[in-house]
């Protein structure tokens, strides 16, 4: 007979985008699958945590934020008192001396790669310190970690690229598609997303946040060059950070370019089945669950040809570099004329291995054995 375990899961990050969707996932569906083993949840803030989870997965606050002091003090006192037979975090960064038996997920080495300071609100010579620290605590965690797990074959490369990491320490497990994302068939829902958005166009969309890497400049300056006759719009909906807000104060003047900030999962829904495409021009990705998204509900999928992007969208995206905008151009403007019927019947079961519920019991077999 098993042993029933303490596990615990830092979801101090689940309203965050991208990694939140992965939390929040990951923990509705071990909610599902493991009714035997305690689980610890750790917070920000437990009255802004909603999800309803049987009564193995107990609620902690931890009201330290990620990168900084309190999180290497007060969560490692924390987590030493509650004794945990493993800790998952759902990312590299955790307190340094934790000496107990854990396993993180790296979804990218983007900000390992990143020394620019263009990612970042600090000056760089402060900006260059905290991602001096930043590469340090990765090295400390893959080291010390039981296992290590990855989104993507073509970042579990990188990792053991660049940390010399036997690869039998990493796992992939790729991400899900979230049932809230679904095809929309109301026309009048559709209408008034647009009209909320001011869209009057035909348009192509972006969903995600504004960083560098994300590479959205150049998709402005490739969209002003196709659309010549303005008979298109571009969409980038995103949550409004410093971010969105310097690319806003030198593109903002463009009249087909709009900047539709926050939406919902429903507005999203209603976006990807209406745009003519969706457009991801991101040059640094672990996986890219949008892409899914946009292919579960139907969407035209127009990205770059480098990163995770062939591994997860496989044939059924139109790729373009994303590092030169003419070319950028010319394949997004390709893959508008192009049709993606041929292989629509193909996609539910090329789909069916994006699975949250897969996800969770990855992650289960994992938390057994470690």
């Amino acid at each position: 007979m098993e042993r029933v375990k303490n596990i615990g899961i830092d979801c101090r990050m689940h309203k965050e985008s991208g990694i939140g969707r992965y939390i929040e996932n990951l923990v509705l569906n071990l909610n599902e699958i493991d009714s035997k083993n305690n689980y610890y949840l750790f917070v920000l803030d437990s009255k802004n945590f909603s999800l309803k989870l049987n009564s193995n997965f107990k609620i902690i606050e931890a009201p330290f934020k990620w990168h900084g002091l309190e999180e290497q003090t007060k969560f490692l006192n924390l987590l030493n008192s509650l004794k945990l037979d493993l800790f998952h975090s759902p990312h590299p960064n955790m307190p340094y001396f934790y000496n107990k038996p854990f396993v993180i997920t790296i979804h990218d080495l983007t900000m390992l790669n990143e020394k620019t300071g263009r990612a970042s609100t600090y000056i760089y010579p402060i900006y260059f310190l905290k991602w001096l620290v930043f590469k340090l605590m990765l090295s400390w965690a893959v080291s010390k970690s039981k296992k290590i797990i990855t989104v993507s074959e073509f970042i579990k490369k990188q990792i053991v690229s660049e940390f010399k990491v036997v690869e039998d320490k990493i796992e992939v497990i790729y991400n899900g598609v979230s049932e809230s994302i679904y095809n929309i068939e109301d026309k009048k829902l559709i209408d008034s997303v647009k009209t909320k958005l001011n869209i009057s166009k035909p348009f192509l969309f972006y969903l995600g946040n504004a960083y560098p890497h994300k590479n959205l400049e150049n998709l402005i300056l490739a969209f002003e060059l196709l659309n010549k006759d303005s008979s298109l719009q571009l969409v980038l909906a995103g949550k409004e950070d410093y971010f969105y807000q310097r690319l806003k104060e030198t593109y903002g003047n463009l009249k087909n370019v709009i900047f539709g900030g926050f939406v919902t999962d429903e507005e999203a829904s209603a976006l990807y089945t209406s745009c003519e495409a969706f457009v991801y021009p991101s040059i640094s990705e672990g996986f890219g669950i949008q892409i899914l998204e946009a292919l579960k509900v139907g969407s035209k999928v127009i990205c770059s040809d480098n990163s995770s992007f062939p591994e997860i969208a496989s044939k059924y995206a139109f790729y373009f570099n994303p590092f030169d905008i003419q070319d950028m151009k010319l394949k997004i403007l390709n893959g508008l004329n192009l049709s993606n019927k041929s292989f629509k019947y193909e996609l539910g079961n090329y789909l069916d291995k994006f699975s949250w519920k897969n996800s969770a019991q990855k992650h289960y077999e994992i938390y057994k054995e470690n």
